[in-house]
């Protein structure tokens, strides 16, 4: 999938309804894998970081053909942006997943509880990267417009009015996927760590931050339906959002949150 949308970009080939299938195909195939390795091992993608890196690079395709991808017209900037990001994660994944890995994880991992709140979660996030990548892209190609200069990777970017509506759509994709995440952490609370307290839960860095990148993903949607907020103000607005998920990705749960710890 990689070298075919590296072809497009790089040859600029007319013909490109053949890399639909192809893409659909490689989507197809990652999910019987993770069917197959779900049934084998009895846990989803989740109890290591090798098997949570394919994950990532399976919600970030299925999101990116949700929100983009279409049977003949495919933008190979974007496309080829993703196929790389996900050739990474998938190929670190495969070369670091061993039989070994299956040994000792938590029951907590047969869970269907935890594993539909975990799986959203990677969904909402996976979605949200791509909005921000939209996000990105449209900031560097306004740059580009302003000062009238253009280097190659534009000419196979969307145009800004593109951008600006796949990001939204990436963003309501993402939101979604979060609320979800958020209702099945809650149950995940009460029933697995009862003694924590459902207060405790609420008041937990880590949930406050979730929220907080929960309303910030919200307000985007409405502020761009109702108050026809659109252009550089509605992409900053989303991109902020991505900046306290990364926060929350990182020191918040490395430092400051303590709920996750009975994982």
């Amino acid at each position: 999938m990689l070298l075919g949308f590296a072809n497009i970009f790089f040859r600029r080939i007319e013909n490109r309804a053949w890399i639909f299938p192809l893409v659909l195909t490689t989507a197809l195939a990652h999910s019987l894998y993770i069917g197959a390795f779900t049934i084998a091992a009895g846990h989803c993608l989740l109890t290591n970081f090798y098997e949570f890196f394919s994950l990532i690079a399976y919600t970030l395709l299925v999101s990116y053909m949700i929100v983009e991808l279409k049977p003949k017209q495919v933008a190979a900037g974007t496309g080829m942006m993703v196929a790389l990001v996900g050739f990474v994660f998938q190929l670190v994944s495969s070369l670091g997943t061993s039989p070994d890995h299956d040994r000792g994880f938590a029951e907590i991992f047969r869970d269907p509880i935890f594993n539909t709140h975990v799986t959203s979660a990677v969904f909402g996030y996976a979605a949200l990267t791509l909005a921000t990548i939209y996000g990105a892209l449209y900031l560097l190609l306004y740059r580009s417009m302003r000062r009238n200069k253009f280097g190659v990777l534009f000419y196979e970017v969307p145009s800004l009015d593109h951008l600006e509506r796949f990001g939204i759509r990436a963003t309501a994709i993402g939101f979604c996927f979060l609320s979800v995440a958020i209702v099945f952490g809650a149950i995940l609370a009460a029933k697995t760590h009862a003694s924590f307290g459902f207060g405790n839960y609420l008041l937990d860095p880590k949930t406050l931050a979730t929220v907080l990148i929960w309303l910030v993903f919200g307000i985007t949607l409405i502020a761009r339906r109702v108050a026809r907020l659109e252009g550089r103000k509605i992409v900053i607005l989303w991109m902020s959002g991505f900046g306290l998920a990364l926060i929350s990705m990182t020191i918040i749960n490395s430092f400051i949150t303590d709920f996750h710890n009975f994982l």
